[in-house]
């Protein structure tokens, strides 16, 4: 019986901290994307949410610590056929150049939620390893990692971001 409940508790714990992010940092300086997560304790996932002032795409890359490469997570939610989508891209980093993402073979994305809500805010939750293992993604590490954020006014990917920037995130 002890055991039912302490497992019970535990499945409770784990599932409380899919609904409550309890980290969040504002990527944007005017407030219009702003990054909340959660790392799993004991599996070795993180939980990242993206809440954007969009009616489009958004997109998060974690950067290799020298800025030459990105691991790219581009979704979003398509209001006028009502789905999410996400996608697993990555990028390499060329002084001068504007080049699109291309996808990676190895999906290690998993979309949780996509919604819009209000005239213009999107939100998009997904769950990833914090290393995955594959060449293409970016492992997450201790102290701070440089990520980059961007959001369009278009669910069409080739469209230009409305905004982007860049920022410093200590996930853990």
């Amino acid at each position: 019986m002890k055991v039912l409940i302490a497992l019970a508790s535990l499945l409770a714990l784990s599932a409380g901290q899919l609904n409550t992010l309890t980290k969040t940092q504002e990527l944007d300086p005017a407030g219009n994307f702003r990054l909340n997560w959660e790392v799993i304790p004991g599996t070795g996932d993180i939980v990242l949410e993206i809440v954007a002032n969009a009616t489009g795409w958004v997109s998060l890359e974690i950067v290799t610590d020298d800025g030459k490469y990105a691991d790219v997570i581009f979704g979003g939610y398509n209001n006028e056929f009502s789905f999410g989508y996400v996608e697993d891209w990555s990028i390499e980093w060329t002084a001068g150049a504007h080049l699109l993402p291309i996808p990676d073979a190895s999906k290690d994305i998993v979309l949780q939620t996509a919604s819009s809500s209000g005239p213009n805010q999107t939100t998009l939750r997904v769950k990833r390893s914090l290393n995955t293992g594959d060449y293409y993604d970016v492992p997450f590490h201790s102290g701070q990692m440089p990520v980059g954020w961007a959001y369009s006014a278009s669910d069409a990917y080739d469209s230009v971001h409305a905004a982007a920037g860049f920022a410093y995130v200590t996930f853990y």
